[in-house]
């Protein structure tokens, strides 16, 4: 399958994930062309776009939701997938509502009718030093609003990207070559309990720990 790579940075963390999402997907034969988003590639004629982009205000950077915005209509026809690059990906509930974690993406999720069919967070970098004035003023906010310090972290994995692209190709079998526009109906009929079933699971639902 022919994939494009599609990605939006600020300090290069996005740029080697998006590398290696590639190198990853070459591995497994597929061919990989990786755009920076700010050259707005056409999305014809891949199987299958897959976007990243760092979290920035609340969100994917506006970069990359420029590019959505400039070729919406074409990745419409294309099944998608995509990952946000992020400090804290595990979210919480403040003041009754949820913030942080997945709920980054709703913007790119709300961006289409036909939207990605699987989507994560992968931990990033962060290196004070590296920053803007302005970057490092928010981050040292945002750090205080958490009770912590802003300081160098590193929470890049190779383990995260890995299951990145296994799972992406795994639902895209699945179900997400019908997310396309027009076809998302049908996609939605997939039945994931009944998949499970079908491979051979046996587990309980729900549990106690």
């Amino acid at each position: 399958m022919k994939v494009l790579v599609v990605y939006a940075t600020r300090y290069g963390t996005t740029r080697r994930v998006a590398r290696l999402v590639a190198e990853l997907l070459e591995e497994r034969g597929h061919v990989v062309d990786v755009v920076d988003a700010s050259r707005m590639p056409d999305p014809r004629g891949y199987g299958l776009v897959v976007l990243g982009a760092p979290v920035y205000r609340d969100g994917p950077c506006s970069c990359l939701m420029e590019y959505v915005e400039a070729r919406r209509r074409e990745l419409e026809e294309v099944p998608k997938a995509f990952f946000l690059v992020a400090m804290h990906t595990v979210g919480s509930v403040f003041m009754g509502r949820l913030h942080g974690g997945i709920a980054y993406a709703q913007p790119l999720l709300d961006a289409f009718e036909a939207p990605p069919f699987y989507g994560t967070l992968i931990g990033g970098v962060v290196d004070p030093d590296r920053l803007s004035p302005e970057d490092r003023r928010k981050m040292e906010r945002f750090y205080r609003a958490l009770g912590e310090e802003l300081r160098r972290q590193d929470k890049l994995r190779r383990e995260d990207v890995e299951a990145f692209v296994r799972r992406t190709l795994l639902y895209y079998d699945w179900f997400g070559k019908d997310f396309v526009r027009g076809r998302v109906e049908e996609a939605s009929r997939f039945d994931f309990m009944e998949k499970l079933r079908e491979l051979g699971y046996a587990g309980g639902e729900g549990g106690e720990s």
